[in-house]
């Protein structure tokens, strides 16, 4: 899972609980109030990295 840590995205380990289709639980690994990043598959699996620096545009973070 990737946070926004200020204008950087951080890659954080989390432990996942049940899950459908649509939802999966998050038990551990992220705090209230962090910035979950989130998108398509690709766009997060594939093109975001670790330590990316984060810009905004007109519809929000990219």
């Amino acid at each position: 899972m990737f946070l926004k840590r200020g204008s950087k995205a951080q890659i954080v380990k989390v432990t996942t609980g049940i899950s459908d289709d649509t939802y999966t639980e998050v038990k551990s690994g992220i705090q209230p109030g962090d910035e979950v990043i989130s998108g398509s598959y690709s766009a997060i699996s594939r093109k975001l990295k670790d330590g990316a620096k984060l810009t905004l545009d007109k519809e929000g973070m990219k």
